[in-house]
């Protein structure tokens, strides 16, 4: 027991010394200024300054819980991505984000209508329980009017963690990735899965 924590005492001194890191040292988190949310780089070590949100080092998995809102770090990721559009004299706006499941249904009851199946629905709206509106990570960017911005957010999104993720739906943009990466292809429509 004595001879392994010497040992561990060892290997931490040598570390500190060499400038060794952990693994965790080098994982980014990206932090926005709270008066302009201007980006910057961290670690998750490290952190975020008190005068900075986390735009956080992953994707933004749905809640356990349902939310009633828009997830708080999802908008921070907005905010940062819509004031990096103002600067390139973009606008971004979100047409629609948190739905309630209540009104999940009734979209998808009204594209039922509208597209004659729930297939057909389903690759426009998707039903209730897979939407990940009513989970408040998901967010609809400037529908129906204003494609150009979307289309920034969709070039730049991932400097921000937002992918836009359906082929048919240059609007829709959820948190897929973390700050940074880069967004996986396309999906055609809301009938696949991007997990």
């Amino acid at each position: 027991m004595r001879k392994s924590r010497a040992f561990l005492a060892v290997l931490l001194a040598f570390s500190s010394i060499n400038g060794v890191s952990f693994a965790s040292d080098t994982i980014p988190l990206s932090c926005a200024k709270k008066t302009n949310y201007e980006i910057r780089t961290s670690n998750v070590i490290k952190g975020c300054a008190k005068t900075e949100f986390s735009l956080g080092a992953g994707a933004i998995p749905r809640s356990l819980i349902r939310p009633s809102a828009v997830d708080k770090q999802m908008m921070y990721r907005f905010k940062a991505a819509q004031a990096a559009a103002k600067k390139d004299g973009q606008v971004l706006y979100i047409a629609s984000g948190f739905r309630t499941l209540g009104r999940q249904k009734t979209l998808f009851a009204q594209a039922v209508r509208k597209y004659g199946s729930t297939a057909q629905a389903s690759k426009w709206v998707a039903p209730p329980l897979i939407s990940y509106h009513p989970w408040g990570v998901a967010i609809d960017v400037n529908y129906p009017d204003e494609p150009v911005g979307a289309g920034w957010l969709e070039v730049n999104g991932s400097k921000f963690g937002l992918c836009r993720v359906f082929e048919n739906e240059w609007w829709h943009f959820e948190p897929v990735i973390a700050p940074g990466w880069k967004c996986p292809a396309l999906v055609p429509d809301a009938t696949f899965s991007v997990d």
